[in-house]
């Protein structure tokens, strides 16, 4: 064939031996753009199904952002186990603990009795600081629950002599709770311990009592000086009051960390932003959260729903469901969790995650997990 005569033939079909080929590059450039399309695509589906916020995880995943595994849901569930942890928890508000009931008094009997019912309807005490970070670390199929002690009374940590030797008194709440502990690890020995100048009345004993709970596990907050109802105070002596409670912590162990106002009575002052920030005397205080003397359970943090700053708390006392006496106590509430085990926080027993049924995951609020922690869904059986 002559070379006439194969020009014309390519030119039939578009191309030529001597010019770029127009077909052809418009064929790249649909695949370009076809290609491109089904990269948006995938992205989209990525975003989607690992939701809004950073450090979820898909539906069903059980696996962390690593690759590592974390939570196995499958074998949760085949024990009968559903982890919630979205769920309600109660912060509990103790007082005296004394031979016999009264008022603001739970009696020994009835403490030693609150420990056996709740670790066999499977709470768990978990450490104040540790439930408001997000960092929980609860056996899976348990519930987390956080005790606090206002007043600092010597009926919560007393010393005795026994044997020639400065102990801790069985009956108190320290020495019940560290009985209950060495019978049952798992339960754990924990609480929050809102401390009045008087740090547990025994003279000469504050300083060692403070040293030895903050070595073992326990917590304290501010409760004033004078435990005056912070309503009836001017913004000085509110600010008055909390500092000096700071800095009578600090005169005796400098170590400890006070974050929080516990509100005598249960009342705030009329300038409610001096519960968290203020200064007296050249003296400042930063403050995260306030205990309320409330009544009822409440949501993690990191839920949509939780109560922000402000934290209720249940008072301990029996619940008489035919006179309706106890009503906003602990025993009203048990009984309810026991009726609707569905709103309970349920442990998966790995710190790392926040497992709950898939369609909870929009109450999550990312931002509010600490690092490393993210959500796992499954879907319910």
């Amino acid at each position: 064939m002559k070379d006439d005569e194969r020009h014309e033939r390519g030119k039939s079909r578009g191309k030529t031996d001597d010019k770029p080929n127009p077909y052809r590059r418009r064929r790249r450039r649909l695949f370009i753009l076809v290609l491109a399309i089904a990269v948006v695509i995938v992205l989209a589906v990525v975003i989607f199904a690992h939701g809004p916020g950073k450090g979820t995880a898909s539906l069903n995943s059980v696996k962390a952002a690593s690759g590592k595994p974390t939570v196995d849901v499958d074998a949760l569930l085949k024990k009968g186990i559903r982890p919630n942890e979205l769920g309600m928890v109660m912060i509990m508000e103790y007082h005296r603990i004394a031979d016999s009931e009264g008022s603001f008094t739970r009696s020994i009997n009835n403490f030693k009795n609150d420990l056996e019912t709740l670790y066999a309807k499977g709470y768990r005490l978990a450490r104040y600081s540790d439930f408001l970070s997000g960092h929980i670390n609860t056996p899976a199929g348990t519930t987390p629950i956080i005790f606090t002690f206002d007043d600092s009374t010597v009926s919560q940590f007393r010393y005795i002599e026994a044997g020639g030797k400065k102990v801790i008194d069985p009956n108190c709440a320290v020495g019940i709770m560290e009985a209950f502990y060495h019978k049952h690890p798992d339960f754990g020995c924990t609480a929050v311990f809102s401390y009045l100048p008087s740090l547990f009345e025994q003279e000469g004993t504050g300083k060692e009592k403070v040293q030895y709970l903050a070595t073992h596990g326990f917590e304290f907050a501010d409760h004033t000086v004078d435990h005056a109802p912070l309503g009836k105070l001017s913004d000085q002596d509110v600010q008055k009051e909390i500092v000096g409670s700071i800095s009578n912590m600090k005169s005796v162990d400098p170590k400890v960390d006070v974050d929080t106002l516990c509100l005598p009575d249960g009342v705030m002052p009329k300038n409610q932003a001096l519960m968290y920030h203020g200064s007296y005397d050249g003296s400042t205080y930063n403050l995260k959260w306030v205990l309320l003397v409330g009544s009822n359970p409440m949501y993690p943090q990191y839920n949509y729903k939780n109560p922000g700053a402000e934290l209720p708390r249940i008072q301990v006392m029996d619940y008489d469901q035919k006179t309706g006496k106890g009503a906003d106590g602990s025993g009203y509430w048990l009984a309810y969790f026991d009726k609707h085990p569905e709103l309970r926080f349920v442990s998966d027993g790995d710190p790392l995650t926040i497992c709950a049924p898939g369609y909870m995951e929009p109450r999550l609020l990312p931002s509010k997990l600490p690092k490393g922690v993210q959500f796992v869904g499954y879907e319910q059986p």
